[in-house]
């Protein structure tokens, strides 16, 4: 088989270890023990939520080892991407604060790695940190094999990253990727537009953070710029933010003099303030931070708590988001009949585009009523690591061990730790419980059933004043006067809609029915006429084709 690319050789999975390097290089073990401080270090810094962070052994949801070993990747790259902690994907908790790259800011507008676990949809993942982390590639995609003439690391505008690189940071909106050469064990830091090192000791050398060797003519070959060993720059990397050089989130010094911008000397005064770095309160941090208002953010504030009217009538809005759900899932189905209709309908006529399209909602609404096995059990997986943070870490809190013990949280007195694990235990094991139940499910129908019991029962045992205060809530936007309101069952308003499922106790299949026969009779006015599908008594059928048609249907 040709290399891909011209450049990438396939190797064996079973090059890899399977989970965590049993006997990793002294090197690679340094560099993955100094990436780990440097997220405990802005977790400790208040910049991470701590259940953001998934820390290795990654035993419940490995890296798919298929991905690298199509491109040959060196196994000290795999060993170390196996070694080093990830911020999860879609987690709830966001970084506190960011002033730098849209999606949370890791080094010099940089953002943090991909997550690399799990085996779901993750090609393009693959790619972009295998082959092209800085997105110069456009004649490149994961899914040519071949004319590997016109590729090399000698062409001009050719892969330029080594199956011996670890690329370990993602280049953001135009900003800088951090990747190690495992032959050389040095570290670069480059910016994707500028053509120079971001690295600071370079930027702090006039001309040294320029081009280094003319003599590649691989445009993007990382070897024209500067770099340094990574232990050095890692270790560089930690004091600078330990030492309040750097505040994480994209502060990377005082503003200039002429600038209103305040926030970096605000942020050092805060964390100097609140006990950086020998006597730290994250609490008192959080609590100053949330009162300072834009002082430490951009106009943010702070959530405000709950009413005690909001939680009693809490369980009739969780009724209604899993109604919600319910909608969204027949819509998806006639989502999927509709462009299996037309698929039908246009076999042989339809353009390229125009078929391609249709295939590709078939797949994705396919997707939405039914995730593929390998996509529910990455979300299983990550199930039991939430379920493993949240125990361990409710216990940590309530002994003072673990991260509780360490330099983040010294400056807390016995007290406040008590306090905390009390305010924080109801809703910990609250969660704890719903991570069980989520882990016990078998599949999707289970689960949909099983929320939809839960959220009846609880929305039953509601009081009538909770209602009449989520009522009043409504009345403002729940009026006559807006004509085009909708609601799920038909009934205009969200209440109703709840109020009527309880009063008829509506199995789930009931309601499914009846979210079909509100479709028919009134949908979504963006769809109105534009989607073929029908009623089959109450459950979302094909519309009516001929024979020729249905057999062309039924094989798609």
């Amino acid at each position: 088989m040709s290399p891909l690319f011209g450049v990438y050789t396939l190797v064996d999975p079973s090059t890899y270890s399977s989970i965590y390097p049993t006997n990793p290089h002294p090197r690679i073990q340094e560099i993955a023990s100094l990436i780990t401080e440097l997220f405990e270090l802005f977790i400790n810094m208040r910049y991470l939520p701590a259940s953001s962070v998934a820390f290795p052994p990654h035993k419940h949801l490995p890296l798919d080892l298929t991905h690298p070993a199509r491109y040959g990747v060196s196994k000290y790259v795999v060993d170390l991407w196996q070694m080093i902690p990830y911020r999860i994907e879609n987690s709830e908790a966001e970084v506190n604060w960011n002033f730098g790259s849209d999606g949370g800011e890791f080094l010099q507008s940089g953002e943090f790695l991909d997550d690399l676990r799990g085996s779901g949809d993750k090609d393009d993942t693959w790619f972009r940190t295998i082959v092209d982390p800085c997105y110069g590639l456009y004649g490149l995609d994961d899914g040519l094999d071949s004319d590997t003439d016109d590729w090399g690391w000698d062409n001009e505008i050719g892969p330029y990253i080594r199956p011996w690189y670890a690329t370990l940071s993602n280049v953001g909106n135009h900003g800088s990727v951090m990747v190690l050469n495992t032959k050389t064990w040095d570290m670069w830091l480059v910016d994707q537009l500028s053509e120079a090192s971001t690295d600071p000791v370079f930027q702090e050398r006039p001309g040294e953070n320029q081009l280094e060797d003319h003599q590649y003519t691989n445009g993007f070959d990382l070897r024209q710029y500067p770099s340094r060993p990574a232990v050095d720059f890692l270790q560089d990397i930690i004091g600078r933010f330990r030492t309040l050089e750097w505040i994480p989130g994209g502060l990377y010094g005082p503003e200039p003099e002429d600038w209103d911008d305040r926030r970096y000397n605000n942020y050092r005064l805060l964390y100097e303030e609140c006990g950086w770095p020998d006597n730290f309160n994250p609490l008192l941090f959080d609590k100053l931070r949330a009162e300072g208002g834009d002082k430490y953010d951009y106009n943010k504030q702070p959530p405000e708590a709950a009413t005690e009217a909001q939680k009693a009538y809490e369980p009739l809005n969780q009724l209604y988001h899993v109604m919600a759900v319910e909608r969204s899932l027949i819509v998806s189905q006639i989502t999927l009949v509709d462009a299996r209709y037309k698929l039908a309908r246009g076999a042989g006529q339809l353009p390229d585009r125009d078929r391609r399209r249709l295939e590709a909602m078939v797949e994705m609404a396919q997707e939405d009523i039914e995730p593929p096995a390998q996509k529910w059990s990455d979300d299983q997986a990550s199930h039991r690591i939430e379920l493993d943070f949240r125990t361990s870490d409710l216990e940590a809190l309530r002994t003072r061990t673990g991260r509780y013990s360490g330099p983040g949280w010294a400056g807390v007195s016995q007290e406040e730790l008590i306090n905390l694990y009390e305010d924080n235990k109801v809703a910990e094991e609250k969660r704890i419980v719903e991570l069980r139940s989520l882990i016990e499910d078998k599949d999707m129908q289970m689960r949909l059933q099983r929320q939809y019991m839960e959220a009846k029962l609880a929305a039953a045992a509601v009081p009538e004043d909770a209602w009449r205060a989520l009522a009043e809530e409504h009345k403002e936007w729940e009026n006559d006067a807006w004509e085009g309101r909708w609601s799920i069952l038909g009934s205009s308003t969200i209440l109703v809609d709840v109020k009527r499922v309880l009063d008829e106790d509506m199995d789930l299949e009931s309601l499914r029915k009846e979210i079909v026969y509100a479709l028919e009779k009134r949908e979504d006015p963006s769809w109105t006429g534009q989607r073929k599908w029908r009623n089959a008594g109450g459950v979302v059928a094909m519309a009516e084709v001929d024979d020729m048609e249905r057999n062309q249907a039924a094989e798609l």
